[in-house]
């Protein structure tokens, strides 16, 4: 975890405008995937959108909306609920293999039940970082997959290809999920921006992060495999890593 301030993690990042359109598109071809409520997200979407204009990332609306936001933030977001930590919500155009709709109303709890071993281990200590959250305050970390195409859109509905069989590492993508977590008056937002990296490209620029991924990969257990979407695959990424770090192009 490390501190930032928050209006630069939900300012615009992409010069080119093509993450914005991206995401404008999902939203208006399959709003079902990207957006869920429940009553109690409905107050932090009135923060959110204060917050927004405080910033000046946001432009007036006549409808103050999840929808009116995720046309004008890049990122995508959830909501959880300060005491409870049940997921009130949010927008997720870009999910990594998860579904915003089955997870609103869950506690955070019954949402990591799915991580192998995550809520036994860490659960309490993650409770305890949300009830310490600042208001002020953005508390950034980053968490990490792989991928057969560098999609952003991983919704289970789209079913996506997943990685089986031995793979080349120009099929593969590291998937990396930066986020950010805010408190509100009313509960906490939690930022997501994806971003896809060839596995190659890591190996070619990054050599010792690549080093770091293979032992990881090679070491990791077989639920923890199953759960990232890996199966047998991790072993032969790592492999494939190991093979292309002694013998550079």
């Amino acid at each position: 975890m490390r501190r930032d301030a928050p209006e630069a993690f939900f300012a615009k990042h992409d010069s080119s405008g093509e993450l914005l359109v991206q995401k404008q598109q999902w939203l208006d071809q399959r709003p079902e995937l990207c957006v869920a409520l429940s009553p109690e997200g409905e107050r932090l979407v009135e923060e959110t959108w204060a917050l927004g204009r405080k910033w000046e990332q946001l432009e007036p609306q006549s409808e103050t909306s999840v929808q009116e936001i995720a046309r004008q933030w890049e990122a995508d977001w959830i909501y959880l609920d300060s005491t409870t930590f049940t997921l009130a919500g949010g927008c997720v155009c870009f999910p990594s293999s998860w579904n915003l709709q089955e997870s609103t109303g869950k506690t955070l709890a019954q949402v990591h039940g799915v991580v192998p071993e995550l809520e036994e281990q860490i659960g309490e200590r993650i409770n305890r970082f949300l009830r310490r959250l600042p208001e002020g305050q953005a508390f950034l970390r980053e968490n990490w997959g792989l991928t057969r195409t560098k999609d952003l859109n991983y919704h289970p509905r789209l079913n996506r290809p997943r990685i089986e069989g031995p793979v080349s590492l120009e099929e593969v993508f590291l998937r990396i999920e930066h986020q950010a977590f805010l408190r509100l008056p009313s509960g906490i937002l939690m930022g997501i921006r994806i971003e896809p990296v060839s596995v190659q490209q890591v190996v070619q620029q990054a050599p010792e992060t690549a080093r770091r991924l293979a032992g990881q990969l090679g070491t990791m257990p077989k639920a923890v495999a199953h759960y990232k979407g890996l199966e047998e695959a991790n072993r032969w990424i790592s492999g494939a890593i190991d093979e292309a770090l002694r013998n550079p192009a």
